[in-house]
């Protein structure tokens, strides 16, 4: 899981119901059969990787310009680029929880590429919101006893050791080191650009630009081996093609967990039941519901096998109409239902997980979390639909 906590326990097993519906050749419809839908799969969760290394690309050459001339308006483009650089990867997280090659443990590329929620301290200076005292003693960037000399694989080395939140690599280290904590009760952080300059009144200006500069190579890094796995005639790529029965099985286990387990459960309602910033996706930049809305349009564009100018290969439904056509209805309906509880919710996402139940946030973001749910358990009826056996994250209501 993102945050990098104990797996949820409770599961619901949904046994094989159509065994006959097994052969890798079975026809679906008139042209999809199993085999097509996940070739499909493949390819476009292969383009959508591979732009994700293209949006990171670019946001080195953000950050590269940034350090070079460190200004008001350089930080700011970079900040842009950052939201930027994630709206294809959002894309993917509905491909996982099946020991797939962005989560396989190790080296567990998800984790160094998008943990949270991280303890600020963990990697810089800190500042208390209510005295507006700096502590300028804590972090790998002021203790090089921590780590003499910052590289990607000395940060990764140190993600997660101390603790679920000591978190030194990934998306949301660079997104702290880019705006700062967020001291406010709304609204993003507000890290000066002077942070990396010599004489901008911070010490250790020389390794926090450092850290800046290799976390992102760090993220690269992860993104390339993960969209290299995926590549056409790549290994596992060809395996997971050649087993279309075995990888239906993990295509709907990964919409089912992520849709209910991770999106409804550890992302949305983590924070609504502790009411506490932090605890929400992107809580530095603020930006939290423009990747919970990417995330959701992702389920549905596995779902449909569609992803850019890919709008007409087979997709999961075409399996599922086959077989049953009111379920696969249902499925379509709770998607978008889905999208539009997302949508729905009061930005800025940490506005609206507090006051009472009865505020026009939580009552939004509750029903996202019951849409979400509610989907999840739908892709693990379509699986049994098909004879495949798979678990449903089941996370307690809060």
């Amino acid at each position: 899981m993102l945050r990098i906590i104990g797996k949820l326990s409770t599961c619901l097993v949904l046994a094989a119901a159509l065994s006959a519906c097994s052969s890798d050749s079975t026809s679906v419809g008139a042209t999809a059969t199993r085999a097509a839908v996940v070739a499909n799969y493949s390819a476009n969760l292969s383009a959508a990787y591979a732009d994700s290394v293209t949006d990171e690309t670019a946001f080195k050459a953000s950050i590269d310009a940034f350090l070079a001339s460190p200004s008001d308006d350089t930080l700011a483009a970079a900040r842009k680029s950052w939201i930027d650089t994630r709206a294809h990867y959002m894309l993917t997280e509905g491909a996982r929880f099946y020991d797939g090659p962005i989560d396989v443990d190790p080296p567990n590329h998800e984790a160094l590429i998008n943990s949270w929620p991280l303890d600020e301290s963990y990697i810089d200076y800190t500042t208390d919101a209510k005295t507006g005292a700096v502590d300028e003693t804590v972090g790998i960037v002021n203790r090089p006893d921590v780590l003499k000399d910052i590289t990607s694989d000395g940060l990764d080395l140190l993600n997660a050791t101390e603790s679920d939140t000591s978190i030194s690599s990934g998306y949301h280290a660079v997104e702290f080191l880019l705006w700062g904590q967020a001291l406010k009760d709304v609204g993003p952080g507000e890290r000066p650009f002077t942070d990396y300059v010599t004489d901008g009144g911070r010490k250790n200006v020389d390794r926090r630009t450092a850290f800046l500069r290799v976390a992102v190579d760090g993220i690269l890094l992860h993104l390339n081996a993960v969209n290299d796995a995926w590549a056409k005639d790549a290994d596992y790529r060809s395996k997971f093609n050649a087993d279309p029965d075995g990888a239906l099985t993990k295509i709907f286990t990964g919409l089912a967990k992520f849709s209910k387990g991770e999106l409804a459960g550890q992302r949305i309602n983590a924070a609504y039941v502790s009411k506490a910033r932090r605890d929400q996706h992107d809580c530095f930049s603020s930006d939290t519901l423009i990747d919970y809305e990417r995330d959701a349009r992702g389920v549905q564009n596995l779902y449909l096998g569609v992803y850019g100018s890919n709008t007409t290969g087979p997709g999961l439904d075409s399996l599922v109409k086959a077989v049953d056509a009111e379920l696969d209805a249902k499925i379509k309906t709770a998607i978008q239902a889905s999208i539009d509880a997302v949508v729905a919710i009061p930005k800025p996402f940490e506005a609206s997980i507090v006051g009472d139940d009865t505020a026009p946030g939580r009552v939004a973001i509750r029903a996202a979390v019951n849409s979400l749910r509610a989907q999840g358990d739908l892709f693990g009826q379509a699986a049994s639909a098909l004879g495949l056996t798979i678990e449903v994250d089941d996370p307690a209501a809060p």
